[in-house]
């Protein structure tokens, strides 16, 4: 896959892989990140420091590394430990070591030795599907299929779940956003096909939703980005079509807008990127059934949930027990038992469905439609 092309980082790009490793180890305790160490040091510098030296103290640091993004223009934005078969080893020995990232490059760096990977060369990013070369050290990880040169190479980094997951999402931002984008919007409406034309587009990635900024207008008739609630999509598949005379992949996403189901399609030029863009969608989308798969909602629960999310931004104004035809008494209960499935965010009005919520809901509205 060599559709863009990747060169390791030279030193004109800002601070090397050794300097910041070394910066890194320096700032913050092994096992720890930076945020961690930062609160850390100061909590004990308040039981030891008189207070105007403590306040002095703090004014230079914060100078000195506001001093320091703006020199090399590349900070961290993560550094945890883990354990990590790095670069394709052979030995499929997994060594523990320091993860650190800029938005430039990943580093995976131990005492001896440090594998820089540029984001732009990461075609593939897996969670969970550990290899069975290494599935007997690890419980839960991230493969990363990067190119160095010609050749593909794979890492992968193990650790707790929700370190692994935090990281994930930060390292498919970290590749994705900021992308040049295609977008048909809405492309279907139903089974009725629209000749909505391509639009070019940013490209945000959050944990709810994949946002759409607009280049040249709005996407959406209220002038607003157009954005994919992750948890609203029913059904995606990756086609070929031709765009601009030429063959690219475009991303066909079925998900439910204001009681519809809408189909939009979305290309990126990269089809590394669009592989990856492919990979979060699954991943999220995994995510979010896996925690309703177990839950079971009445049907006085998913009139509930129902109304909530017709309700909208105007769900303080609503009376839902006169809207549900209930006792007040019989609608609390209903709220605690949503909120102990983590289907809304708390267990009293006003309040707003989670993504797993809003999931059962479109669920449920799609198939009505049907």
């Amino acid at each position: 896959m060599t559709d863009e092309p990747t060169q390791p980082p030279t030193s004109n790009t800002g601070e090397s892989g050794d300097q910041m490793v070394e910066q890194a180890r320096a700032r913050t305790p092994e096992g720890g990140d930076v945020a961690e160490s930062e609160l850390l040091q100061a909590y004990r510098r308040q039981k030891s420091e008189p207070t105007d030296k403590r306040e002095q103290n703090e004014r230079k640091q914060s100078k000195q590394r506001q001093e320091k993004r703006t020199a090399n223009g590349e900070s961290i934005v993560v550094d945890f430990v883990a354990s990590f078969v790095a670069g394709g080893n052979a030995s499929f020995e997994p060594v523990k070591g320091r993860v650190l990232m800029s938005q430039r490059r990943l580093i995976l760096a131990t005492s001896n030795s440090k594998t820089d990977i540029p984001i732009t060369s990461i075609f593939d990013i897996a969670v969970g599907q550990v290899p069975p070369e290494v599935e007997e050290f690890f419980d839960y990880t991230v493969m990363v299929g990067y190119i160095i040169g010609r050749r593909r190479r794979t890492t992968v980094i193990g650790g707790d779940r929700e370190t692994i997951e935090k990281f994930t999402l930060l390292l498919f931002r970290a590749v994705l956003n900021g992308s040049q984008a295609q977008v048909t919007h809405p492309a279907r409406i139903g089974g009725r096909v629209l000749d909505t034309p391509r639009r070019p587009s940013g490209l945000h990635l959050d944990y709810e939703a994949v946002t759409f900024p607009d280049n040249d207008g709005p996407l959406t008739e209220h002038g607003e980005p157009f954005h994919i609630d992750l948890a609203s999509v029913i059904f995606f598949e990756v086609l070929e079509r031709t765009v601009d005379d030429e063959k690219r992949l475009v991303l066909s996403v079925q998900h439910v807008e204001q009681g519809k189901t809408v189909t939009s399609e979305i290309s990126l030029k990269s089809r590394r990127k669009m592989n990856i863009l492919g990979r979060y969608l699954r991943l999220v989308y995994h995510w979010i059934k896996s925690n309703v798969r177990d839950v079971e909602v009445t049907e006085q629960g998913l009139e509930v949930l129902v109304g909530l999310y017709s309700a909208g931004e105007m769900a303080a104004e609503v009376d839902f027990s006169e809207l549900l035809g209930v006792e007040q008494a019989v609608l609390d209960d209903a709220l605690e038992t949503l909120n102990d499935e983590k289907l809304i965010e708390d267990d009293s009005l006003p309040t707003s469905l989670t993504p797993q919520g809003r999931f059962v809901v479109n669920e449920e509205i799609e198939d009505v439609n049907v």
